[in-house]
């Protein structure tokens, strides 16, 4: 029995699956020599040459080897027939051939009309006695009249093959018939011969090898699938050799500015090559691929595609995507470029995860990872171990979504004039083992425990998963995805990347295809997966779509009904309830309350680290917030009732008003509401981290529309009228009301952190809200366009002055930055949030924006004084923290992990190189890689020009004097 590897239909016989594969691919391997024309099969090849060309002696073979005699149609040989294997019908065949048997040909018992009409043509042809003359070229005329659902016409072979008379007569060599390079692929190795223009169809997919002699490999099917092996050095451009190999271990740190080849026409490629193929972009995207460079314009510079590894902790990477990452949505400190001259990067995922899958020992990295981790009971537990058949199904799904990206992106769909560089489109790859995939599923179920859990019971089950539709399967792979984003090692990164944009295509096009599953919380729970992942992936374009489709997926939410308020979650016991019923009853409101709440955190995420304002309004998140964790592990109906007992107590013959009332099961809105009226002391005994996260999410909404209202106003404007605008005091009045609610949010939470020091969510929620308080007292747009030199003309004066506008208390912004350090260098390097280098990237700008001020001599300077403040170290209630804070003793300072040095905040280079020694001893991601070395040319951006404007504040100040 074999298997499809695009719809994972069942075949019992080899050739069968043969000759289902050209259904998906529509690639048409026979072409006619005479007019260029491709079929998808033999016969049809043959009817086509006896009708529309001149006939020959019956004897002589017609084009792709295959002989008639006497009108009768050629079956396998003696021999091959004996062996049941495949026949090319040759005589003597490639396989006889091999093994030095005498090849003894076979004929069908009935003739075929088309060998039939082609003897009575060859009769009357020699009583007429006229010799036959084959033109150079097919006629366009001839071509029109074929109809084009059995072939393809390839206007660029059209145009440069030579006459067919000299084609199809046998050379002086004595080398036999010269075929088109990809019906000469029957025959064996030795005949094989890569001619110097390839042949491409101009309206389809190039011609693949028609044995498909990769399937074996990646279906598992034994190696008496194919009686051939995979030559794959013919796949190689042999004129152009590169090396894109990005997991060697002997990388040169110095980078090296080779530019990839630029061609201008894709027939002078070799026919044969795969892996080193030119891909064109789609219609709305130019083509930025591993195997070469932008091909809109032949006056476009090539990108460079080489590997830059600045550091031994730094995964090596492409230089494309370290070219893209100056148009980042975020961390815009160095001058940023935009998308109309960004390099396309999603074509270089795509190809990565095909060309490095299908490399022998490509998961060895990830094996000996997962040798050097740490296993608890509860990761082990979390995930079902994967079976055989579950993982040959999600091979084969994994290979339509990847089939259908490529295709994009190489520009096959909305592209009348697609041509593709390789004939060889019909992709492979193979997905790591079983246990590296139930690895990364396990990696997913930790990395996410900062948001409600969406995994019943805990436990994430692929192979029932599986069962269901597209959508479930796509939530797989996201999974696997997000837990593999979070493994330092390239292999698992270029494995996330792949999957990511694989994913993101085929998840659009679940929902064009039926508008329904906007409403489906599975495809809205990939929806989420994917924010997150596009968000945090390092990748420009992958942010800029996940910033972009925020919206519609929120909407989709909101349309959906879930943020609608429902009756009380709170079930009520008889003696006729049937428990199992209920029980799945609540599951299913339960699962959807979880992921609309998820989606507010991932919008206060995004918002807060995007200087954006969140887009969800409190007032219409009525929904009921999720119920306790222990209802939700429960792994069935008992369980799942004693646990409602033991949180409710028996709720048997109980007032269904007591059940129902909002105090029991509030909404977002309703504690919110609490906090404004100052009685969300009597929810304290019941309020979850979880919760007081989510309280963040308005309090943040707020904020951000007062701060943005406050800078608006001029300070210059508030000078001349010698007063300040009543606007801008009623404003400023709000954010101190703001402030004070973020006070008692603090108090709240920092109880339960006391109570609990060991929490990880206690310790994010902090995080945010010192981040949150920032946006208060810093104006981080300003700060950046400070750092990118915006309106800067290099003067000392100018510094002072721009720090105004950037930060308005410094002690207080220096206590919040020293904090958020210190919490985020508290967390384990695999439990924390994905944003984390973003946090450590806005408190360094922050601290870098203040010394970079301070450098100015007349800078009106604090006299500090006393011993050193280690604010990245000491807890808020420490004494010399506190008296920092509100007289300013003290000199704060950062401390180095590593040796126990001290960083001074007055020297921006210290501060700079503090932080990224900070992202090197955490977890490697592209993201990470990416603010390093964004801080990298930033301080080399300042380094000379501090010292250019010293000279030019102390030369102005003598002028003055």
């Amino acid at each position: 029995m074999v298997f499809c590897a695009y719809c994972g239909k069942s075949f019992t016989r080899k050739e069968h699956l043969e000759r289902h594969i050209p259904s998906h691919t529509n690639v048409k391997p026979h072409r006619c020599s005479a007019c260029q024309l491709s079929f998808a099969r033999r016969d049809l090849l043959q009817r086509h040459h006896s009708t529309y060309h001149e006939a020959r002696d019956p004897m002589e073979p017609l084009p792709g080897g295959v002989p008639t005699v006497a009108g009768r149609t050629p079956i396998a040989c003696l021999n091959c027939a004996q062996a049941k294997t495949g026949c090319d019908k040759r005589v003597p065949c490639a396989r006889c051939a091999d093994k030095n048997l005498e090849c003894q040909a076979r004929f069908a018992r009935r003739s075929s009309k088309a060998a039939l009409r082609a003897a009575q043509a060859s009769a009357a042809m020699s009583s007429s006695h006229n010799p036959v003359t084959l033109p150079p070229q097919a006629s366009p005329t001839q071509a029109s009249t074929v109809n084009p659902a059995f072939m393809d016409i390839d206007q660029a072979a059209v145009k440069q093959d030579p006459p067919i008379k000299a084609s199809m007569s046998p050379d002086t060599n004595g080398n036999g018939i010269t075929i088109d390079p990809r019906i000469q692929q029957h025959e064996s190795p030795a005949k094989k011969n890569s001619p110097a223009n390839s042949q491409m169809s101009a309206d389809d997919f190039p011609s693949p090898h028609p044995r498909v002699e990769v399937l074996d490999e990646f279906l598992h099917l034994g190696n008496d699938f194919m009686s051939q092996e995979p030559n794959y050095q013919d796949m190689f451009w042999s004129d152009y050799p590169l090396e894109i190999d990005m997991y060697t271990n002997n990388l040169p740190l110095p980078q090296a500015d080779v530019p990839m080849p630029t061609f201008a026409e894709l027939s002078d490629i070799s026919s044969n090559s795969e892996h080193m193929s030119s891909s064109r972009g789609s219609i709305h995207t130019r083509s930025t691929s591993i195997m070469s460079t932008g091909e809109f314009e032949s006056a476009i510079k090539s990108v460079d595609m080489t590997l830059n590894t600045p550091t031994d902790a730094m995964i090596p990477e492409f230089e494309v995507v370290i070219a893209a990452e100056a148009g980042w949505p975020l961390a815009r400190c160095n001058p940023p470029i935009f998308s109309g001259t960004c390099p396309r990067t999603a074509i270089v995922h795509l190809e990565c995860l095909e060309q490095k899958s299908r490399h022998e020992g490509t998961w060895n990295a990830l094996e000996q990872h997962l040798e050097q981790v740490d296993w608890d009971a509860s990761d082990l537990a979390s995930v079902i171990p994967m079976s055989c058949r579950t993982r040959d199904k999600m091979l084969a799904i994994t290979q339509t979504f990847l089939h259908k990206a490529l295709e994009i992106h190489r520009g096959g769909v909305n592209n009348p004039n697609k041509v593709y560089s390789s004939p060889r489109l019909l992709s492979f790859l193979v997905l790591p083992p079983s246990k590296i995939l139930e690895y990364f599923l396990r990696s997913y179920v930790r990395n996410l425990s900062f948001f409600f859990s969406l995994v019943t019971a805990g436990c994430v089950d692929p192979n029932e998963m599986l069962q269901n539709n597209q959508a479930a399967a796509l939530l797989v792979l996201l999974m696997i995805a997000q837990g593999a984003s979070a493994v330092p090692t390239a292999e698992a990164r270029a494995l996330s990347a792949g999957l990511i944009e694989t994913c993101r295509i085929s998840l659009f096009d679940i929902i064009e295809k039926d508008i329904e599953m906007c409403a489906d919380p599975t495809a809205l729970r990939c929806a989420l997966l994917f924010m997150l992942l596009g968000a945090w992936s390092g990748d420009k374009w992958l942010m800029d779509i996940a910033m972009g489709q925020r919206g519609m997926y929120l909407s989709m939410l909101k349309h959906a009904g879930m943020f609608e308020s429902q009756p009380s979650m709170i079930p009520s016991f008889n003696s006729s309830t049937n428990t199992e019923l209920q029980w799945r009853s609540w599951l299913h409101r339960e699962s959807q309350n979880r992921l609309v709440y998820n989606f507010v955190m991932v919008d206060q995420e995004l918002s807060l680290f995007h200087d954006a304002a969140p887009m969800l309004s409190t007032s219409e998140l009525c929904a009921p917030l999720p119920g306790p964790e222990l209802l939700w592990m429960s792994a069935n109906a008992d369980q799942w009732v004693a646990a409602v007992q033991s949180i409710y107590g028996c709720t048997t013959n109980v007032n269904p008003q007591l059940l129902t009332t909002p105090s029991l099961t509030p909404s977002l809105y309703d504690l919110f509401q609490d906090l404004l009226n100052d009685s969300l002391a009597r929810r304290q005994a019941t309020l979850t981290p979880h919760q007081l996260r989510l309280l963040l999410h308005p309090l943040q909404s707020c904020l951000h529309h007062i701060t943005q209202m406050l800078f608006c106003f001029s300070d210059l404007g508030a000078r001349r009228l010698g007063s300040r605008p009543v606007i801008k005091s009623s404003f400023e009045t709000r954010r101190d009301e703001i402030q004070g609610l973020l006070q008692k949010w603090y108090e709240l939470t920092i109880n339960y952190y006391k109570a609990n020091p060991t929490c990880a969510i206690s310790k994010t929620n902090l995080v945010l809200y010192h981040l949150i308080s920032l946006n208060a007292i810093t104006n981080f747009p300003e700060i950046e366009r400070l750092a990118r030199r915006e309106g800067f003309d290099g003067s000392y004066w100018e510094l002072s002055l721009r720090h105004k506008r950037c930060v308005f208390q410094r002690e207080e912004a220096v206590f919040h930055c020293g904090q958020v350090y210190r919490l985020l260098r508290s967390m384990p390097r695999d439990r924390r949030p994905s944003w984390w280098s973003t946090g450590i990237y806005r408190a360094t700008l922050i601290l870098w924006t203040d010394g970079i001020s301070r450098l100015d001599p007349n800078f009106q300077k604090r006299d500090e004084s006393g011993n050193p403040v280690a604010i990245d170290q000491v807890t808020p209630e420490d004494p010399a923290l506190i008296a920092y804070l509100w007289n300013g003793d003290g000199v704060p300072v950062l401390t180095n992990q590593r040796d126990g040095t001290t960083a001074s905040l007055e020297k921006p280079g210290e501060v700079l190189e503090y932080a990224v020694k900070t992202l090197e001893d955490g977890i490697s991601t592209r993201l990470s890689d990416g603010i390093k070395r964004k801080l990298v040319v930033l301080g080399n951006n300042w380094q000379a020009d501090v010292l250019a404007g010293a000279a030019t504040s102390i030369q102005a100040s003598t002028t003055l004097c």
